[in-house]
């Protein structure tokens, strides 16, 4: 994907351009920036993902609820049927 956006397109574009001309000197640093441009995005695209994947699991949502007639505060994922829950924002 990030060979495909529109200014690696230019530069793809240019990089055909320079073999075409035989110039092969700028063909190979406009291939080099090319990768470069990949490998970070591939990079920050990567970290990106990690920290929400991070993000989610440490967001574990709780719930107010009444059992055995009191009143917790437990995982939400262990509410049963029954439960009385207190709505709110």
């Amino acid at each position: 994907r990030q060979f495909w956006a529109p200014m690696p397109m230019m530069i793809w574009l240019a990089i055909i351009i320079e073999l075409g001309i035989s110039n092969y000197l700028d063909m190979g640093i406009l291939l080099l920036i090319q990768f470069a441009n990949a490998s970070i995005s591939f990079y920050e695209s990567n970290k990106a993902g990690n920290a929400i994947a991070a993000l989610k699991s440490s967001l574990k949502p709780s719930a107010t609820c009444k059992r055995d007639g009191e009143w917790k505060v437990i995982d939400a994922a262990v509410l049963v049927p029954g439960d009385t829950v207190i709505l709110g924002s």
